[in-house]
């Protein structure tokens, strides 16, 4: 029981600072107009954020990645009809979408700003020592570059707001992408710098240095940047800090040796709003969403992760598949956090990396790091475009229902059109972008509709 105490103390912690989060600052008026008076204050504001995060069901930070982009690709449909949820699935989103207004946008900008008062708070203080000043900023820089990832895929260029100056914010226009990735890449350079090696809890429940590696890595692989990526994703690999939990049913257990960053939960009852969204509440019940027939058939004969990773419910003849990544539907035993990124994307980053500079036997090895733990052999795949296929091919069933993967990979790769017209009635290649909300581009005229919405 003495492991889970600092798990606890940081439960506690993050419920204790919701009011920071949740109370908006009077107009005009910044939330760091308190500067930070020690280490103290500076802690829990920066725990606030990943309250506000992992506090409401299917936020940005909570879910709605996941469920959204599952929508969108070939991954997830909704079992029962739902207009707002409809377009998600249907590719047909309008501007208006309840969900992609407040649970796509709303949410993430809500925590850019807290983000951005940390950082102006610790930036005024005098009172908060160098050490947790260093910590909290990277954190801070991490939690950033994080959001702007996820906003870029969703949306392609969006005001990209670093203060809490209401004034700027609210007649910003739209910062082009590739300028948003760079400066994205410039805070997590910073943060890595800032971080050190070890957590300062008791787990991965706030980033580290190599939490600053394994996102740049991601970033340096959707930009196309090869070496970068390899070099990244090889420091995390490296450390010798994480390695891939041998058991697909642990990996995504509180503290799991696999992971390089997770959230506690703060919700009592709840130890992920996945767990309690995609899990039935009993066996007569039908999954809110269940998997596409394409995903289920992606899996191999003999995947460990088909049986691991999907649970099953049959009603009325007919036979269900969903998400069961995360195993516990609801209860006050907290044994699930809520990951982030873990080490074997990161085997995956560098598989791609290394086929795309040549090394297809090191691209391989690490594609087989993968395999092996799901149960399966060695890949057969040969060539580069035969090997580049199959790394492609397991990121989808590795990173299938996780954090968007499947949808900024089709993305990214120009196959989003070729995969998804033939399973969308009226796909049209603009959709790989959601609209911008209606209520955005009225209350900031600067703001500009994303081509055909």
């Amino acid at each position: 029981m003495a492991s889970w105490k600092p798990y606890i103390v940081l439960v506690v912690a993050l419920c204790a600072c919701k009011k920071f989060v949740e109370v908006s600052p009077p107009a005009g008026q910044s939330s760091t107009s308190q500067v930070f008076s020690g280490d103290a204050d500076a802690t829990a504001a920066m725990n606030g954020v990943y309250s506000l995060m992992m506090g409401s069901n299917f936020g940005f930070g909570d879910g709605a990645v996941t469920l959204y982009f599952g929508l969108s690709a070939d991954e997830l449909y909704n079992t029962t009809p739902s207009p707002p949820v409809d377009q998600f699935a249907q590719n047909t989103l309008n501007a208006n979408n309840p969900l992609l207004v407040t649970n796509c946008w709303g949410d993430a900008y809500s925590y850019l700003y807290q983000v951005n008062a940390v950082l102006e708070g610790l930036s005024r203080s005098t009172g908060v020592s160098a050490p947790v000043k260093a910590q909290l900023t990277g954190e801070a820089d991490c939690v950033r570059a994080f959001c702007y990832l996820y906003l870029t895929n969703l949306f392609g260029d969006v005001p990209y707001e670093t203060s809490t100056d209401y004034t700027l914010n609210g007649t910003m226009p739209r910062t082009p992408r590739d300028s948003i990735y760079l400066l994205s890449i410039r805070d997590l350079l910073n943060a890595q710098n800032l971080l050190t090696p070890a957590y300062p809890t008791a787990g991965p429940l706030k980033p580290n240095k190599w939490t600053a590696a394994a996102l740049l890595a991601r970033f340096y692989l959707y930009e196309s940047d090869w070496a970068d990526a390899d070099a990244e994703s090889s420091k995390v690999i490296d450390s010798g800090v994480y390695h891939l939990e041998p058991d697909p049913n642990r990996i995504f257990l509180a503290y799991s040796p696999e992971a390089i960053w997770q959230m506690a939960p703060v919700v009592p009852g709840l130890n992920t709003y996945e767990g309690y969204d995609f899990i039935p509440a009993d066996s007569n019940t039908i999954p809110a969403y269940a998997l596409d027939t394409g995903l289920l058939n992606a899996f191999e004969p003999g995947d460990l992760r088909r049986t691991d990773w999907l649970g099953q419910s049959t009603i009325a003849a007919e036979t269900y598949y969903y998400p069961f990544k995360y195993k516990i539907q609801s209860g006050n035993t907290h044994v699930e956090n809520y990951t982030l990124l873990r080490l074997a994307e990161q085997y995956l980053i560098r598989a791609e990396a290394r086929a795309e500079e040549g090394n297809l036997g090191g691209a391989a090895a690490d594609l087989d790091s993968v395999r092996l733990r799901a149960g399966l052999p060695p890949t057969s795949a040969t060539g580069f475009s035969g090997l580049l296929a199959a790394i492609l091919h397991e990121r989808r069933v590795e990173l299938c229902f996780e954090w968007g993967h499947r949808w900024c990979d089709l993305r990214r790769s120009g196959q989003a059109g070729v995969v998804l017209s033939s399973l969308k009635p009226g796909w049209r290649d603009l959709d790989t972008l959601y609209p911008i909300p209606l209520s955005q581009l009225q209350a900031n005229t600067s703001l500009s509709q994303n081509p055909g919405y």
